[in-house]
Formats: structure tokens, C-alpha cells, sequence
């Protein structure tokens, strides 16, 4: 493996500029295998790590690099808190208990949905924490959420005569790949496995969970987004999973992706959705 000093230019550090300094980075391979010494090092290249794309945090690192070289500055450490640990263990004993998978595969997305059984709908007041390890080290990250429906389709419209869907908590395995939601934007889409719903028929505006019939099948429970920073689930879920900031599915979706990327066109994706009663730590 080369090192950063192998691969930067010659110069002086005054003056240090990022795109001159950095121009020899020019492929994929060369940019992954200089993160790849970065990270080794204890340099904070956020999420992402070594994907091979020169992007703002592994600039940033090359440059505290240099930086620290020079005798000038020591490089920015990315520890693994214990606050992660605890939640990395309480998750996996969690999935341990009820017989679930807990991926534990380099890139492998633990996709955990944590419901709020409050009965009053139209609010993202549940929360998506995803797990993964990448380069030995486990990752979390958490979004706020809903795992319901809004209130315009249990007042009103009803997609389904069987009533309107409500996600029963459960694992669905490798039941989710990356796709177009309602043919606009790539999404986390049902379309490889089935889920089981309660279908919630009477119109009241409340979530009626573990009542009523269920149902399973492909009903396009997806994982998706609302707007820029949503306020009110309303019409925005029919019982699909749905992120209340753009700006947090966007970041999600690009994990999806680079596990993608790792394992190949297709890759099949597991959720899990659990009941904020039975997790501890949150």
C-alpha cells in the first residue's frame, strides 16, 4: 500500500491547496487505497470510509495528514463510544432472543425500525437506526421516522378495501431492494419478499395495533421520504416507512447503495421493525 506522501505531489506545505495537491488521485483504486491508509491511521473519514470517492472528509483527511507530517497538528481520532457498543450489544441480544439475523457481514445493513405505541397518528415520532460494520468497526447512525400511516388515509381514503396497512413488528428478510418508488426517486422497495400487515378498516384517525385482521402479501411497504422536513405524516404514508428529512433518507439511501456496491446488483436488503416497549436502551 502506498502512503499519501507516495501519491501527493511535490511541494511545500504553505500554500497547501486541496484539488492541486490532490490531482493525482485520479482513480478509484488509488483513492480507496489512500482511505484505506487513512482510516488505518485513525483518521475520521465519516460513514462512507473507503468508497473510492474523493469526497470533502477524505480531503480533509489528507490534509490533517500533511498537516500532522509536519509536526504541526495530530491527526482527528473517530473512536468507537461506548454509548455505540452498548447499542451494537443491546440490538444483537435483542435479535438474539426473538431469533432474528443480526448482519454482521462487512457492509451489511442491520435496517431497524423502533415504533412508539402511542395510538395518536400523523406524527414521525418513531425513529430508523441502522447498524453495519465496515473495515472491523460498527457504525450507527439514527433518523427520525414513521412506521404508520398518516391520518388522510385512516380518516378517509383507504388504498385497500381491507382497510388501511399498518406494518406488524416482525423481521421481514431480504423482503427490500433499491428501487424507483412510485417510478420518481430510488427508494427501499418491497419487491422481494412479503410482509404481514393489521389492517385498520374503521376510519377514526387512531392506530389500532394488534386488533383487527392481518394480512400478508406485496403491498409496496416501502422506505421512503416525505419533504425537505416534514411536520405531519398525512397523506405521505399508507403504511410505508417514511423518513420525516429529505436530507436523512438521502444520506441512508447512499449506504444502501455502497453495501450495494460491495455485494453486487441486487442486493437484497432485511428490516426489522421492533416496539419501542422492548428496547431498552432508547
Amino acid at each position: 500500500m502506498r502512503t499519501i506522501n507516495q501519491h501527493r505531489y511535490n511541494g511545500s506545505f504553505n500554500g497547501y491547496n486541496h484539488e492541486d495537491s490532490l490531482a493525482e488521485l485520479n482513480s478509484y483504486s488509488q483513492i480507496k487505497e489512500v482511505q484505506r491508509f487513512l482510516i488505518q491511521n485513525g483518521y475520521n473519514l465519516g460513514s462512507w470510509g473507503a468508497d473510492g470517492d474523493l469526497g470533502r472528509m477524505t480531503k480533509q483527511a489528507i490534509y490533517d495528514y500533511i498537516k500532522a507530517q509536519s509536526g504541526s497538528t495530530p491527526p482527528t481520532i473517530n473512536p468507537v463510544t461506548p454509548s455505540n457498543n452498548a447499542l451494537v450489544n443491546e440490538f444483537r441480544a435483542i435479535f438474539q432472543r426473538k431469533n432474528y439475523v443480526f448482519q454482521e457481514e462487512e457492509l451489511r445493513l442491520n435496517i431497524i425500525g423502533i415504533r412508539n405505541l402511542d395510538a395518536n397518528a400523523d406524527f414521525f415520532d418513531d425513529e430508523l437506526v441502522v447498524i453495519w460494520k465496515e473495515i472491523g468497526i460498527h457504525n450507527v447512525r439514527r433518523y427520525p421516522l414513521t412506521t404508520d400511516p398518516g391520518k388522510g388515509y385512516l380518516q378517509s381514503v383507504m388504498i385497500n378495501p381491507k382497510g388501511t396497512a399498518i406494518l406488524k413488528a416482525g423481521q421481514y428478510r431480504n423482503a427490500y431492494k433499491l428501487g424507483l418508488h412510485r417510478s420518481k426517486y430510488v427508494a427501499l422497495v418491497q419487491r422481494n419478499g412479503p410482509v404481514t400487515v393489521y389492517r385498520d378498516d374503521n376510519k377514526n384517525g387512531s392506530l389500532d395495533f394488534m386488533v383487527g385482521n392481518t394480512d400478508t402479501g406485496y403491498f409496496g411497504i416501502n422506505i421512503h421520504k416525505a419533504g425537505t422536513n416534514s411536520t405531519n405524516v398525512n397523506k405521505w404514508s399508507a403504511g410505508c416507512q417514511v423518513f420525516k428529512r429529505e436530507a436523512h433518507f438521502n444520506e441512508f439511501i447512499e449506504l444502501c447503495k455502497k453495501s450495494e456496491r460491495k455485494h453486487g446488483a441486487g442486493t437484497k436488503f432485511t428490516y426489522t421493525l421492533l416496539e419501542k416497549r422492548g428496547v431498552s436502551i432508547l
